[in-house]
């Protein structure tokens, strides 16, 4: 189970990246929402931040779960 961790950790990654999991979350109800507030306004850093904020929440989070598992999973020496 330990050598499985960090190839499993960039398939997770690589799962919420790219495949229909962001699709569960309402990505593409913020991409729409926001790019219909960038056609209307043109204020295209808030709203590209705004992604980039959720996006890095995304990754932050599944990361620190999945190094916390690691580290459950470690070897402890006596």
């Amino acid at each position: 189970m330990r050598i499985i961790i960090p190839p499993l950790t960039s398939q997770y990654l690589n799962l919420t990246k790219n495949s229909s999991l962001a699709i569960a979350i309402g990505y593409s109800d913020l991409v729409s929402t926001g790019g219909t507030i960038l056609n209307q306004t043109g204020q295209a850093v808030e709203i590209v931040s705004i992604w980039i904020v959720v996006y890095l929440t995304l990754s932050l989070s599944t990361s620190l779960l999945m190094n916390w598992f690691n580290a459950k999973m470690a070897l402890v020496e006596r």
